[in-house]
């Protein structure tokens, strides 16, 4: 899949965002609290909705290009505001409007209204009004593709603590041996964590990926797992680094959070498939400067067809990537704006002091659009 244009409304706390366009690879820079990942996030919202998700308040518009076809989607969810959204009869919100078109033959696939669920304009029985029509009808033929591609979208999302956790997985014997594929595909667990099944079943991708790592720490001369059986079929394995001339390897938690985080990011891009839409928050958060050279050249030449959305704030990240994949997030109030570097005429002039010109615009410098 490839998002083309976004925008994204949540009327329960009233911020929006409107008509983002993205690229191959889009770096959103900008402010603190502007509203960076809060685009993220919403992206990560439409995602869910795609897969059955009920969401409070949520509106949406999205147009994208799926095996070469371009769609677009949009919807909105009712609102519940106040105690009655806490309580379980409430958690489940109505979707109020919904529509698909087929932007090449502008035609129109479903339409929702209320109860009403059109699909090629001829009624359905009646559907559940709290998931969108995309996981209602995704066994249809011309629904089945829209449904797998919004699942291709994910959030690498290390959070400081998840490097302290240790892993409770379920694997059995070697009857069972998992592709690379079906590792990526393995749903709830973490890029550690499939690193672990690529250690146990494909030597030479594990390989690669400990090459990657090394690259960026050259003192590491090993990775490998701890494993415990807790039951049958059940483990816990704990992740593990050896470096040269040290005796004792080093676990989780001692790790530290750039090795645990770089690793993470390695696993995740040799795993991308054609169509992933990838998603890193504060791209350089805990890495070193040699982290970030290699990453941001694994993120720019991935061997997969991926398309990259990221945010940073480091000035080596902002200068590595072009700056006509800048997006340059600024606020008005509750709206999230989304500029270009050629709406500030950034670059025009001169390509190599595109960053100087970038921190000087109010809106880098302020976040005020």
């Amino acid at each position: 899949m490839k998002l083309k244009k976004f925008s994204f409304k949540n009327h329960k706390t009233g911020w929006h965002v409107n008509d983002v366009c993205f690229g191959v690879i889009s770096l959103l820079v900008g402010a603190s609290g502007v509203g960076k990942t809060l685009i993220l996030k919403a992206i990560s919202d439409t995602a869910k909705i795609a897969d059955g998700q009920s969401l409070n308040g949520r509106e949406w518009h999205v147009v994208f290009e799926e095996a070469g076809t371009t769609y677009n989607w949009s919807g909105r969810f009712n609102v519940v505001k106040g105690l009655q959204e806490l309580f379980p009869a409430s958690k489940k919100f109505s979707i109020e409007d919904e529509l698909l078109v087929n932007e090449d033959n502008n035609e129109v696939i479903f339409s929702r209204d209320g109860e009403q669920l059109l699909y090629h304009n001829a009624p359905t029985v009646k559907l559940d009004i709290t998931k969108s029509a995309v996981e209602l009808l995704k066994a249809e033929d011309d629904i089945a593709p829209i449904y797998r591609a919004f699942k291709k979208v994910m959030w690498l999302d290390m959070e400081e603590g998840s490097k302290n956790r240790f892993s409770v997985i379920d694997f059995h014997d070697e009857k069972n041996r998992l592709s690379l594929k079906d590792i990526k595909n393995l749903t709830f667990i973490n890029p550690i964590e499939r690193l672990f099944f690529i250690h146990r079943y494909d030597k030479a991708a594990f390989e690669e990926i400990k090459e990657t790592f090394i690259e960026v720490f050259p003192l590491v001369e090993d990775i490998d797992f701890d494993i415990d059986s807790i039951t049958d079929g059940e483990y816990v394995i704990l992740l593990k680094i050896k470096e040269q001339n040290v005796d004792n390897w080093i676990k989780v938690p001692d790790i530290s959070a750039g090795m645990y985080r770089t690793l993470s990011q390695i696993v995740t891009l040799s795993l991308a498939d054609d169509g992933d839409v990838i998603m890193i928050d504060e791209f350089e958060n805990g890495l070193g400067i040699n982290c970030i050279d290699l990453l941001a050249d694994m993120a720019q030449d991935a061997d997969a067809d991926v398309q990259i959305i990221m945010t940073s704030h480091h000035p080596y990240i902002i200068n590595t990537i072009p700056y006509q994949d800048w997006r340059i997030v600024s606020r008005k109030g509750s709206e999230v704006v989304v500029n270009t570097a050629s709406d500030f005429k950034i670059g025009v002039h001169s390509k190599h002091d595109a960053f100087m010109q970038l921190i000087q615009t109010e809106a880098y410098r302020t976040g005020l659009a």
